[in-house]
C-alpha cells in the first residue's frame, strides 16, 4: 500500500482538516471574547501558537494511534482484520460536514449580521469588532412616520435642454419651501435625482427613502406661460391623494406662489397644521427677478458637484444673481456658500473667502433675520474662523429655523470632529442627514469621516469604497480614499493611484497634488515630490499649500535653515488660518527653533499657557497638548510643561481610548520621550508597525528627542520591516507611474 493511501486509511486527511475548522472556529470565538474583557494583544498570538503546536500533535496522533472497540491504540498494536478505521472515517466525514456548515452560518452572520454604512437606517450603527465600548445598543428602524414626503424629480416636458435647468430648480425650490413645515420629514433634492425617468414602482422608491408619500410631476414652460402639474400619492396603497395643474403666466410671483399652494394643499392632505411662522415662510417671495431667480436656479444645481470648476461657475451665478436683486437673501447664502467651497476644493484665497463669506452673510440675515439656510452659512463663517462656540450656536439656530435642511446637520456634524469625546452626537447628526438626503455623496461622506476619526477604520474604508461604486464621479470619494491610504494604513501605491483619479477628475483642485506630494515625502522621494509641487504651482503660485509645502520640502531634506525661511513665507500669507500657523509651529520645534514655535502657540492657543484651559483643549487635541508642552519645557517653563505632558499622556491613556480605537495612529512615541518614557515609546513604535501607521516617520524622527530609541534594537527592527514594506509599496508605485501622465 502506498504511502498517501495508508494516510487516507488512518484517516489522517480527515483528522487535520477537522482539526484546521475547528481551529478557525476557535480563534473566531476568542478574537470576539478577547476583545469583550480587553485581553492583551499577545493573548491572540498565544492561541495561535498553541494551535500551530496542536496541529503538529494531532497529526502525529492520528497516524501513530487508532480508535478501536476498545479504545485508543498504538496503530502498530491494531489487527488489520479488527480495524474500524472505515466506521471512524464515515463518523469524521459527518464531524466536518457539521463544522463547516457551523462555519458557513458564522460568515453569512459576519457578513450580514451589520449593516451596510451608507444605507443604514436612521438611528443604528453598523456594529463591527472595531466600535468603541462606548457605543450604545443599535436602536431599532423607526416606524415611518405618515407626515414623510420625497418629492421626484419633474419631468422637463418641453423637451428643450435649455430648460431642464428650470425644470431642475422649481424641484429644488419646490423641496425647499415643503421643508419649511417643520413637522414634516423632506427627503432633500441630491438623494431624488437618481429617480429621475425611473421606472421603479412608487412603493418600491417610498421603503427605499424612508417616506409615506411621493410628489410627482412635470414642468413645461412655453414663451411666457409656465404648466406645472402634480399629484401626491399614498406610497403604501400607491393610490393618489390630490392631484393639480396650474397654468399660470411665467413670472417670479406666480412660480412662488405655486410652491406656495401645492406645500398647502400637501400640508393640508397629510393633515398637518401650518403654525403662522411657517405659513409666513412658505408664503415668503424670496425674489422678483425672474433673471435673478435663473442665475440661483442654476447655481444651486452645480454647487452639488463639488467640482472645482462647476463650484466657480456657481459662484459666478449666485453673483450675478444678488446683482440683479440685492434683496434675494437665498442668493446671497449662495454667494457664501460657493465661496467657502471654491476655497476649500478649488484656489481662492481662504482670507478673500472669509471676507465674501461675511458680507454675504450679513446682506442675508438682514433682509431675513429668520432665514435657518443663513444661520447655517454663518456657522460655517465661524468654523473657518475656529470660533467654535459661535459655530455651534449658528447651526443649533439654523436648525431650530429649518428642521429640514441637511446641510445644517451635515455641517454641524463636520465641527464636532473638533471634540473627540462628542462622538455620539458627532454620529447622531451625521446620521439625521442622511436620513434627509440618504442618496447624497457628500453626506455619505461625512458619515465616512466620522467613522474614521472615532478609530473605526474598516467602516470608513467600505463607507468610502461604497460611495465610489454607487458615484464614481464623485471626486471627494476619490481622494478620501486617497487620505486614507496615506494616514491611515499606509499603502501609499494606492493612496497614489486614488490621488491620481482625484486629480484627473478635478483638475483645478489642489488637494489631490497634495496628497501626491505627501506619498513621495513618506516614500523619500523629494524629485518627485518637488515635481508635484510645481504642478500646484502652475494651477496658482501663490496659494498657500505650495508655501506648505515648501516648507516640507526643506524639512525632508534637513534644511533648517530653509525651512525657517519658508516658515516666514508662510507666515506672511494674510489667509493662513490658525491651524496652519500651529502646524508651522510644530515645524519650528522639529527644527529646535523653540523660541518661535512657543511664539505661534501663544498667538494662536494662548489658552495653553493658562492650566485651567487645558482639559477642555486636550479634548480637542491632545496631541499639540504634548507639542506646546515640550516647548515650554524648552523655553523656560519646565515645571509647567512638565504638568501639561502628563495631563496629555493620561488623556491618551485613560480617557481617548473609551471613546476610540486605534490611539496609537496618533505620534504617542513623541509624546512618551518628551517625558523620558523609552518603553512606552518603543512599545506604541511596534504597534503601529503591527497596525501598519507608519505615515508621519519622515516628520517626526528628524528631532534630537528620537536620539533616545534611535539606535534601540527594538525601534531599528520596526523601523527595517518599515523600509522593507515601503520598498515594495515603491516597486509597485514605480510600476503605476510608468503608465501615468504626472
Amino acid at each position: 500500500m502506498s504511502f498517501f493511501a495508508e494516510l487516507k486509511r488512518r484517516n489522517v486527511f480527515r483528522v487535520c482538516i477537522a482539526y484546521l475548522i475547528t481551529a478557525w472556529l476557535l480563534m473566531q470565538v476568542a478574537d470576539i471574547l478577547l476583545e469583550t474583557f480587553k485581553a492583551p494583544e499577545w493573548a491572540m498570538q498565544f492561541i495561535v501558537v498553541l494551535l500551530v503546536i496542536g496541529f503538529f500533535l494531532t497529526l502525529f496522533f492520528s497516524w501513530a494511534f487508532e480508535l478501536t472497540s476498545e479504545g485508543i491504540k498504538l496503530e502498530k498494536g491494531v489487527d488489520r482484520t479488527h480495524s474500524i478505521t472505515t466506521q471512524t472515517g464515515r463518523k469524521l466525514n459527518q464531524a466536518i460536514l457539521l463544522l463547516m456548515a457551523l462555519a458557513i452560518v458564522y460568515l453569512l452572520f459576519d457578513k450580514f449580521s451589520a449593516p451596510d454604512p451608507m444605507v443604514s437606517p436612521p438611528g443604528t450603527i453598523a456594529e463591527t469588532a472595531e466600535q468603541p465600548t462606548t457605543t450604545p445598543v443599535a436602536e431599532s428602524e423607526p416606524e415611518i412616520s405618515r407626515q414623510s414626503i420625497a418629492v421626484l424629480p419633474f419631468e422637463n416636458r418641453s423637451n428643450r435642454e435649455e430648460d431642464q435647468f428650470f425644470t431642475d430648480g422649481i424641484h429644488d425650490e419646490l423641496l425647499t419651501t415643503i421643508a419649511k413645515i417643520g413637522s414634516m420629514k423632506v427627503i432633500s433634492r441630491t438623494s431624488m435625482m437618481e429617480y429621475r425617468g425611473t421606472t421603479r414602482k412608487i412603493p418600491e422608491i417610498a421603503d427605499e427613502l424612508g417616506v409615506a408619500h411621493i410628489l410627482a410631476g412635470g414642468i413645461q414652460r412655453s414663451g411666457g406661460q409656465v404648466r406645472i402639474n402634480v399629484q401626491l400619492i399614498d406610497a403604501r396603497t400607491d393610490e393618489h391623494l390630490w392631484a393639480e395643474i396650474y397654468d399660470r403666466e411665467l413670472t417670479v410671483d406666480n412660480l412662488f406662489s405655486i410652491q406656495s399652494e401645492i406645500s398647502n394643499a400637501i400640508a393640508e392632505a397629510l393633515q398637518t397644521t401650518l403654525s403662522p411662522t411657517e405659513q409666513r415662510r412658505i408664503d415668503v417671495t424670496p425674489t422678483d427677478n425672474l433673471q435673478a431667480y435663473n442665475y440661483y436656479l442654476e447655481a444651486r444645481q452645480l454647487v452639488t458637484t463639488r467640482n472645482s470648476a462647476k463650484l466657480e461657475q456657481a459662484r459666478e451665478l449666485f453673483t450675478r444673481a444678488v446683482e440683479l436683486d440685492p434683496e434675494f437673501a437665498l442668493a446671497w447664502v449662495g454667494v457664501s456658500d460657493s465661496n467657502m467651497l471654491v476655497s476649500w476644493y478649488g484656489t481662492l484665497d481662504q482670507g478673500e473667502a472669509a471676507v465674501v463669506m461675511e458680507d454675504a452673510v450679513n446682506h442675508a440675515l438682514a433682509i431675513d433675520g429668520d432665514l435657518g439656510q443663513a444661520y447655517a452659512s454663518l456657522g460655517s463663517l465661524h468654523l473657518r474662523r475656529e470660533e467654535y462656540t459661535e459655530a455651534e450656536q449658528a447651526y443649533q439656530r439654523a436648525i431650530e429655523l429649518n428642521p429640514n435642511y441637511a446641510r445644517a446637520y451635515h455641517w454641524y456634524a463636520d465641527l464636532l470632529l473638533q471634540y473627540p469625546l462628542r462622538i455620539q452626537e458627532r454620529l447622531q447628526l451625521a446620521r439625521k442627514a442622511a436620513e434627509l438626503d440618504p442618496r447624497s455623496s457628500v453626506i455619505a461622506l461625512v458619515l465616512g469621516h466620522a467613522y474614521l476619526n472615532t478609530g473605526l477604520h474598516s467602516m470608513a474604508k467600505r463607507q468610502y469604497e461604497k460611495i465610489i461604486e454607487l458615484s464614481p464621479e464623485f471626486p471627494s470619494a476619490w481622494g478620501s480614499l486617497a487620505d486614507y491610504h496615506l494616514l491611515i494604513d499606509t499603502q501609499l501605491d494606492q493612496s497614489y493611484q486614488y490621488a491620481m483619479k482625484y486629480q484627473q477628475m478635478d483638475p483645478g483642485n489642489l488637494r489631490p497634488l497634495y496628497d501626491l506630494v505627501q506619498v513621495f515625502l513618506e516614500l523619500d522621494d523629494h524629485q518627485s515630490a518637488l515635481r508635484i509641487r510645481d504642478r500646484m504651482v502652475e494651477l496658482d503660485p501663490d496659494h498657500l499649500w505650495v508655501r506648505v509645502v515648501d516648507v516640507e520640502l526643506n524639512l525632508a531634506r534637513a534644511n533648517s535653515a530653509g525651512t525657517r525661511e519658508a516658515i516666514q513665507w508662510v507666515l506672511s500669507m494674510r489667509e493662513a488660518p490658525s491651524l496652519v500657523t500651529q502646524y508651522m509651529a510644530d515645524i519650528a520645534m522639529n527644527v529646535g527653533d523653540y523660541e518661535l514655535a512657543r511664539k505661534l502657540y501663544r498667538e494662536t492657543a494662548s489658552d495653553w499657557f493658562d492650566p485651567g484651559g487645558w482639559q477642555s483643549l486636550l479634548e480637542q487635541d491632545a496631541m499639540q497638548g504634548c507639542t506646546v508642552a515640550w516647548t515650554m519645557m524648552n523655553t523656560g517653563d519646565q515645571e509647567m510643561g512638565s504638568r501639561l505632558l502628563q495631563q496629555a499622556i493620561r488623556f491618551f491613556e485613560e480617557i481617548l481610548p473609551s471613546v476610540r480605537k486605534h490611539v496609537d495612529i496618533f505620534n504617542l512615541p513623541f509624546c512618551y520621550l518628551a517625558a523620558g518614557e523609552t518603553d512606552k515609546a518603543l512599545k506604541v513604535f511596534e504597534t503601529q508597525l503591527q497596525h501598519n501607521h507608519l505615515s508621519g516617520w519622515w516628520w517626526a524622527q528628524q528631532m534630537d528627542l528620537f536620539d533616545q530609541v534611535r539606535f534601540e534594537p527594538r525601534f531599528l527592527a520596526v523601523a527595517e520591516e518599515r523600509i522593507q514594506r515601503l520598498n515594495r509599496q515603491t516597486r509597485a508605485l514605480r510600476e503605476i507611474q510608468a503608465n501615468s501622465s504626472l
